[in-house]
């Protein structure tokens, strides 16, 4: 069954659509963003393990496993998401490993974000074990 008609209820339905169109826009762009961080994250982590897997084998060297990295994640993260990547020996729990970090940009808005705030690392074990 239906309201009856109230005069001063006229011309509230598209005030009511605009409101609620405007906060689900929010919301979806919200989690657009969070998936797109999210994807940046993850390629992220996936290179720099990349990179430490290369600098990691007997013929070659940490830097070589930097310079990978950097590589891949200029060729797949748009602008400056390669360009801090540094490698090193480290030693994990009495093994020699290959450790690749990269500082990347936090996307925040779209792909721009505050450079150096998310740091990820990888680690592989090196083939020239002593």
């Amino acid at each position: 069954m239906s309201r009856p008609w109230h005069p001063g209820e006229r011309g509230a339905a598209p005030v009511e659509f605009a409101l609620t169109a405007g906060l689900i826009a929010v919301l979806f762009l919200a989690a657009l963003q969070l998936g797109y961080g999210l994807h940046v994250r993850n390629t992220a982590i996936a290179h720099v393990i990349e990179g430490a897997r290369h600098g990691a084998r007997a013929d070659s060297s940490p830097e070589q496993g930097a310079a990978r990295a950097r590589e891949l994640l200029g060729t797949t993260l748009p602008g400056r998401y390669g360009t801090s990547v540094s490698a090193q020996h480290a030693v994990i729990d009495g093994v020699l490993v290959v450790e690749v970090t990269a500082e990347v940009p936090l996307p925040l808005v779209g792909p721009l974000g505050p450079p150096g705030s998310m740091t990820v690392t990888g680690h592989a074990f090196a083939e020239d074990q002593p």
